[in-house]
């Protein structure tokens, strides 16, 4: 069927007027080389089963092949174990790139025969990366083996090499990918030649779309679209200079709507759901008719009969000049003390921040429960930017909530095998005094380490000094209350709720309390004592409250 299919083409190409060495056929192949077929064959089986299950197309075709007209949701999960077996099987042995340089060279030499110029090889199916690369030294004796006169050396093949080789006139990536090719100097070099860069799958940080432009003198497009909409739905040009970057206007045949959750168009400059609708949209998603009737809807305001809008659970806006702008996902859109936080309009004023390269903004829980923001960041200098920095940088553009407690930063982001950042593998931020503006400064009496030791357990912070302010470590108004209450408890002083935030540092409520005093010296008797009953096992507790009982009852 292939041959036919190429033999076809060829006719087809030689037809519209091309030479017979004008173009070329590429075949693209799940590729994996490893030192013995059986264990290639352990290594992709669980990835590969999974890819055929969730691949659409697979599955038709399967059924097909079992004889249920229905489809193969006929069939239970057990019953279709076999079947994917030898779906897997069939696959292994004839459709892909699996096995040893040696057994996977003669299939290269069996394609060469049938007509095809050249393999891309698809590395990318869920085998974890260690071993992806670890398999490339394989892979590349593969290449040497079926290439006999390679170009350009050993760099002939590194994406630089590849650019240059094969005259690459238009490329499409993401930008976390974008990000890692500018790191290479050869790599950026030949990235100048290219006519159009096409950048996607994610949203484009304004800083290294202004990089890229300052290196590319082709066109750079932010592309926007999901799947279900067949990928590209919306593209724009990406200027220089712009604040934020829009992913543009729709394509031809694709209208797009933004609502809110009642489905009325929002005004300009109004946050909402991005609706798509247009050719592109799919029929919906196979054997899923309870998915399909929630994100695929009739289309109220367009007037062919039948038509529907994909709800893409994208956020979005529309900017003046009529643009569109990605805010980010609905799921990343939180709600803390009753605020509905958008994730991706943190990241996005945190990435204006001169010294901020990227920025990753997640909800997390901390041990005792709290739901806070931390903030996961990369920068373009050393030191990075303080805490304090960080937080009044975001105040000036956000409102309070919107503050993250955190602020992580790291050498680079965690990156899925599609080149995404990879939200689930951000480390836990540290339980750690943040690197504010002030030095640390030592607890001096007992009063005042009881109430560090406090706001630690409170803001899960292991070491704070009494210059530190509570809201700058991350506490906020419900913090505030709850902190109050417990001091109120300990030290039985009737503090006003405005004391933290007359008094915000460890020194100046320590002073508010004993200004609070029913007795002159009371709050620091009480914190030694406090202190001396943490020191204690309960053990040591037990026996002395019966001591203080016996000398009671004498």
């Amino acid at each position: 069927d292939l041959a036919a299919k190429i033999a076809i083409y060829r006719q087809a190409w030689r037809a519209a007027g091309n030479g017979p060495g004008d173009g070329h056929v590429t075949l693209m192949l799940h590729t994996f080389v490893g030192e013995s077929i059986e264990a290639v064959r352990e290594k992709v089986r669980e990835p590969f089963l999974n890819y055929l299950k969730s691949s659409s197309d697979l599955v038709r075709k399967l059924a097909e092949s079992l004889g249920q007209n229905g489809g193969a949701g006929n069939l239970s999960e057990e019953e279709m174990k076999p079947h994917w077996e030898r779906a897997f099987n069939r696959y292994f042995e004839t459709s892909g790139l699996f096995g040893t340089p040696e057994s996977c060279s003669e299939m290269v030499d069996r394609l060469k025969a049938i007509g095809v110029d050249e393999i891309a090889c698809l590395i990318d199916f869920g085998v974890d990366t260690e071993s992806v690369l670890s398999s490339l030294r394989l892979l590349d004796e593969l290449r040497q083996r079926s290439n006999a006169k390679p170009t350009g050396g050993s760099r002939g093949y590194t994406l630089a090499g590849q650019l240059k080789n094969h005259n690459v006139s238009h490329l499409q990536c993401t930008p976390s990918m974008a990000r890692m090719v500018m790191m290479e100097p050869e790599a950026t070099a030949a990235l100048r030649s290219l006519r159009e860069l096409m950048l996607g799958g994610e949203a484009l940080p304004p800083a290294l779309a202004t990089q890229l432009g300052q290196t590319i003198s082709g066109r750079i497009r932010n592309m926007y679209g999901p799947t279900e909409t067949t990928i590209w739905s919306a593209t724009h040009a990406v200027e220089n200079g712009r604040r934020v970057v829009p992913i543009g206007r729709p394509i031809a045949n694709t209208r797009i709507y933004i609502v809110d959750d009642h489905l009325r168009p929002t005004g300009v400059g109004l946050p909402g759901e991005i609706l798509i609708g247009g050719d592109g949209v799919v029929r919906g998603y196979l054997q899923r008719p309870d998915l399909t009737a929630e994100r695929f809807i009739p289309d109220p305001f367009g007037s062919a009969a039948g038509a529907r809008l994909y709800r893409t659970g994208d956020l979005g806006r529309y900017l003046p000049d009529g643009t569109i702008e990605f805010l980010g996902r609905l799921d990343h859109q939180v709600k803390i003390l009753g605020h509905r936080i958008e994730l991706g309009e943190i990241e996005a004023v945190l990435e204006r921040h001169p010294a901020v390269r990227e920025a990753v903004v997640v909800l997390r829980e901390d041990s005792s429960g709290e739901r806070r923001l931390t903030a996961y960041l990369t920068v373009r200098q050393q030191p990075p930017p303080s805490t304090t920095e960080l937080r009044e940088y975001v105040k000036r553009e956000l409102p309070a909530p919107m503050v993250p407690a955190a602020f992580v930063t790291l050498d680079r982001l965690p990156l899925t095998p599609n080149g995404k950042v990879d939200r689930r593998a951000l480390p836990e931020a540290e339980q750690a005094r943040a690197e504010l503006e002030k030095p640390f400064v030592p607890p001096r009496t007992a009063l005042e380490e009881v109430i560090a030791a406090t706001w630690g357990k409170l803001l899960g912070i292991d070491r704070i000094g009494i210059d530190d302010n509570f809201f700058e470590l991350g506490g906020h108004s419900l913090f505030a209350v709850r902190l109050l209450s417990q001091l109120r408890s300990v030290f039985k002083v009737d503090l006003p709720l405005r004391s933290l935030f007359d008094s915000p540092t460890v020194a100046a409520l320590a002073e508010a309390i004993i200004r609070h005093e029913t007795r002159p010296g009371q709050s620091e008797k009480i914190a030694q004592v406090v202190q001396r009953v943490e020191a204690m096992s309960a053990e040591d507790v037990r026996r002395e409250l019966e001591e203080k009982k016996a000398r009671a009852a004498l």
